[in-house]
């Protein structure tokens, strides 16, 4: 029995160890490399294809299951996927054809069609068609990735013109639903699972601290106002009472796995009462100490950690307390040295930290 209990203690450690390093899980890198246009239409020139394109895959990877990054055309590197686009004309509608190649042998590529009536990228066309893409580039890194090559699936050679593609009467049925009517607008667009890889809207966590806005034990609330912008409302229980912290926090790489944070806000105590009984002998006396409403602003910087729809978060900073004659005897007796010790011992100001632990709910 104890060598099966160690065995089950000894699993538990090993999966709490494991789970923050499964956040770090390598991105797929995706990069835009040549657009063309055979039309004159104003609105589907190669430069406003472009970046139509970029704009979808943005928004795109805002609601993606996995991490991407969408790399710039001066970026140094290699992509795992590069993704190409033209226009051409398709009767009298416009066809928008995207061709998607991994970087790596065996090299795999795939093609995209969308046809489309109005002249114009609408928003949500270009968001639809880049979550297509987004799809199609994970599928083929990771069918690149897997040895041996599967059955039915032909390697490209690295210098070859010919494409090994999937265009079929499939993928063109697939996307003339999502084909712009003459207003612009779509008419299809699929079903996304919740945002991960990173990307929250609200958070709610539970949070243990010192002198933090959430107190030694409490809770933190925060909605994502943009991808660098949060709005953090912090609430628990400290030694001068109940506490409550309205908290803004600069994310400035955005919504990624690892965001380390700068953060500024207040923290108001509400105040509590605290007794002390002195023993002399024989008689003995109890002093109780008034701690009153006490206001202090916050400074402080920090990490946030997405573990899938989990997140850990820490935070270190400064408390400046904003108020100093914020506590009296209840009697009008003189502070003696019991009460020194007590007020010195809790009240809110200096360093400060925190640990969070919590879920995205959306």
């Amino acid at each position: 029995m104890r060598s099966t209990a160690l065995r089950t203690r000894a699993g538990i450690l090993l999966a709490a160890t494991l789970l923050p390093l499964s956040a770090f899980a390598d991105a797929l890198y995706l990069q835009l490399t040549d657009v063309g246009s055979e039309v004159d239409a104003s609105g589907l020139t190669a430069s406003t294809v472009a970046e139509r394109t970029r704009y979808g895959i943005e928004e795109a990877l805002k609601s993606a299951t996995t991490e991407a990054i969408l790399m710039d055309p001066q970026h140094e590197g290699s992509p795992d996927v590069t993704v190409s686009a033209k226009v051409t004309r398709a009767g009298e509608k416009y066809r928008l054809t995207y061709q998607l190649a991994t970087t790596h042998a065996p090299v795999r590529t795939k093609t995209l069609s969308y046809d489309f009536a109005n002249p114009s990228l609408s928003d949500k066309g270009s968001v639809v068609m880049a979550q297509a893409v987004l799809a199609e580039a994970q599928k083929l890194e990771a069918a690149s990735q897997e040895m041996p090559v599967a059955t039915g699936e032909v390697p490209a050679a690295a210098d070859s013109d010919s494409l090994v593609s999937e265009r079929s009467s499939n993928d063109a049925s697939r996307y003339e639903g999502m084909a712009g009517d003459s207003m612009g607008r779509e008419t299809e667009s699929p079903q996304l699972p919740p945002r991960r890889g990173g990307r929250t809207n609200l958070d709610l966590g539970l949070a243990l601290g010192f002198n933090s806005p959430s107190g030694i034990f409490g809770g933190e609330l925060e909605y994502r106002v943009a991808p660098i912008l949060g709005l953090n409302l912090s609430a628990g229980t400290g030694a001068w009472g109940f506490r409550v912290g309205p908290v803004a926090r600069l994310y400035p790489l955005g919504e990624v796995r690892t965001s380390p944070f700068l953060e500024a806000g207040m923290s108001f105590n509400m105040g509590t009462t605290s007794s002390t009984r002195l023993t002399i002998g024989d008689e003995s006396e109890v002093y109780t100490t008034e701690k009153l409403f006490t206001p202090v602003a916050t400074l402080a910087v920090g990490m946030r950690q997405s573990m899938g729809p989990m997140y850990l978060g820490l935070r270190a900073g400064w408390g400046f307390r904003l108020r100093e004659d914020n506590w009296t005897t209840s009697d009008g007796r003189d502070p003696n040295l019991f009460d020194a010790l007590d007020i010195g011992t809790s009240q809110h100001g200096g360093f400060l930290c925190s640990v969070t632990l919590g879920m995205s709910i959306f």
